[in-house]
Order: C-alpha cells, then sequence, then structure tokens
C-alpha cells in the first residue's frame, strides 16, 4: 500500500484559503460529476454523445469508467510554495473498508492556468502514480506479455512539466515450464536484486500524510 494513501479522509469539501482557489473550477467539476452519479443514466439510456460531454474538460478518462467515491489532496510536491491538487478514488474507502485510494490525476498551477503535470498519461487502470519524499512521482504501469515498468519523476524546474529521474523495466518470457525475467534501468541490464533495491531507494515516505477530503 502507497503511504500517502493511508491516512484517513473527511468529508470536508471546501479548498483551503489561499493560492488553493484555483483548483476550485477543476473541484466543480468532480462534484458535478459525483453528484450526477457519474452520468450513468445517460450511459444505461444509450445517450453516449450526452454522456461523453458531461464530463468536465479537466476530468481524466479513467476515473470516469465507474462510480467510486472521489477524494482529493492539496500538497506541494516540489516544494516551490505552490500546492499541487491530487484527485484519488476508491470504492466505500470512506466507510473503513481498509483499501487504499487510487491516484488519478495531478494537477498544478502555472501562474495563469491549472494544468496537468502528466498531460499524456491517463492513471489508474494500467498506469498508476504515487507521491514519496523529496520530491519523487512513481508512475508504474504494466503492458502485455510480462511487461512491466517504475519510472521516477520530478516536478521540473518551470513547476509545471515533470522531467524523468530514473527508469525501470522488467519483461517475462516462457521457455518450457519456466518463465524468464530480464530487468533493466535505463535500458542496461541489471540484476533483479539490483532492480528491487534500487525501486526501494525511492520510495521514501511523505513526512506529512496527506489530508484526503471527499467530493460529495
Amino acid at each position: 500500500m502507497d503511504s500517502e494513501n493511508k491516512n484517513d479522509v473527511t468529508d470536508n469539501q471546501e479548498t483551503s484559503s489561499g493560492d488553493t482557489d484555483v483548483y476550485n473550477h477543476v473541484l466543480a467539476e468532480y462534484k458535478d460529476m459525483v453528484q450526477n452519479d457519474f452520468y450513468t443514466d445517460l450511459l444505461d439510456h444509450g445517450d453516449l454523445e450526452a454522456y461523453d460531454s458531461s464530463f468536465g474538460e479537466d476530468i481524466g478518462a479513467e476515473i470516469r469508467n465507474y462510480k467510486q467515491d472521489v477524494y482529493y489532496a492539496f500538497y506541494d510536491i516540489d516544494g516551490n510554495g505552490i500546492e499541487e491538487l491530487i484527485i484519488a478514488g476508491g470504492e466505500d474507502s470512506a466507510s473503513g473498508s481498509g483499501l487504499p485510494l487510487r491516484n488519478y490525476d495531478l494537477y498544478t498551477f502555472d501562474g495563469s492556468n491549472v494544468v496537468h503535470i502528466f498531460p499524456e498519461m491517463d492513471f489508474g487502470y494500467r498506469t498508476n502514480v504515487s507521491l514519496y519524499a523529496n520530491g519523487i512521482i512513481k508512475v508504474c504501469y504494466s503492458g502485455s506479455a510480462g511487461e512491466s515498468g517504475v519510472d521516477f519523476y520530478r516536478i521540473d524546474a518551470d513547476g509545471v512539466s515533470h522531467k524523468l529521474v530514473d527508469s525501470f523495466a522488467s519483461a517475462g518470457s516462457q521457455e518450457g515450464d519456466t518463465a524468464m525475467f530480464t530487468y533493466s534501468q535505463n535500458g542496461t541490464e541489471i540484476t533483479e536484486e539490483e532492480y528491487n533495491t534500487k525501486i526501494q531507494s525511492y520510495e521514501t515516505a511523505l513526512t506529512t500524510a496527506l489530508d484526503w477530503r471527499q467530493i460529495q
């Protein structure tokens, strides 16, 4: 379980004062989605065009796929004084089920507009994102044929875009009844032990737990 998703959630719907107010329009889109049951009535009636157009433009693709509890938190990932907005989801997470939240999107403010830190990625299914100490953002993904990878990023000096820090991949193959795996770091083959040790070296828990608030 990722450390940033262990803490309790609250029902506080208000954003904190100050700079986080810039995210209010994004949170309003999620609130509309939640209050309208993810627009499932339109989907049930086969009105796909109306269904697709009902979601706010800032809402990512993966979180739309099924109805679930939705949460948000603010955290200054890169320590530049601007708090980022994190959106997460989970089924019955507020009921104490113990299931971890799944992060779906990260937003920041560029001085004029709210932007996605990873605009080219959809988090939630085969690609997942987690936050760690020292500004580390972990993105893990899985593909077909036993291929998977873990990339570590930081927010770049511009405070908006992301830069790759380290990249790890594993690939499986079958030789008779034996499963074989190869591991690499930035394209260079390494051992399984090195693979696990190097990844774990980045996974330092956040010093302050995120204050998750449910969107209702």
